[in-house]
């Protein structure tokens, strides 16, 4: 019989082990690493889809109050200019009362003339009655004053009046019947002609 050299083989060969072909026996736990790795890649992912739907609510609910912070500032600065538009028309309103008020009382002035003709005239039977009333004109600052008599059936109602022609002798024989004391104060012809005349009943002063 023939010999050979002792190769590798030989050497393997007599090693203790068993002998065929087998597969050595696996460990317990390596029967459950592929689930459990299944089970963490899906908690993974569900973690990935949870954040990121999360994100997407809290970067909307941002803008949501980005978009109602700018709209409220926008309506304060709107109502802010028209408060400052308001403020200068309401200035400019009672600026301009002032005025109003001026000229209203500018207007409603009395406008006396004291130069026009005016005749005192005496039907009350009381000798120097239209004189004595005269000089009291006369002292008023009034220039054109004549003094003479009249029929007391002239004089309307029988009572003291002073009588005057035109409308814009109005303020003028007013301020001449407050000077005098008389109290009717009438717009119509005089019994003379003379713009202003004062028609005596009796003497004021009494």
């Amino acid at each position: 019989m023939a010999k050979y050299e002792q190769d590798e083989f030989d050497a393997l060969a007599r090693e203790a082990g068993p002998v065929g072909v087998h597969r050595a026996p696996r460990p317990w736990w390596t029967r459950l690493l592929p689930p459990l790795i299944v089970f963490l890649l899906a908690a993974l992912l569900a973690f990935a889809i949870v954040a990121w739907n999360w994100s997407q609510d809290v970067s909307s609910s941002d803008d949501a109050t980005v978009s109602s912070s700018a709209t409220a500032t926008l309506s304060s600065s709107a109502s802010a200019s028209s408060s400052a538009s308001a403020t200068p028309s309401a200035s400019a309103a009672e600026s301009a009362s002032p005025s109003a008020s001026a000229s209203a009382s500018a207007t409603a002035e009395p406008v006396v003339e004291y130069g026009t003709a005016i005749a005192v005239r005496n039907g009350s039977g009381v000798a120097g009655l239209a004189a004595t009333q005269q000089a009291v004109l006369e002292g008023e600052g009034f220039t054109s004053v004549e003094a003479n008599n009249i029929n007391l059936s002239l004089i309307p109602d029988g009572q003291n009046t002073v009588v005057y022609s035109d409308e814009a002798l109005a303020d003028t024989a007013a301020e001449i019947a407050d000077a005098l004391g008389i109290d009717t104060v009438l717009q119509q012809d005089t019994p003379g002609g003379t713009a202003i005349e004062v028609l005596l009943a009796s003497d004021p002063a009494a």
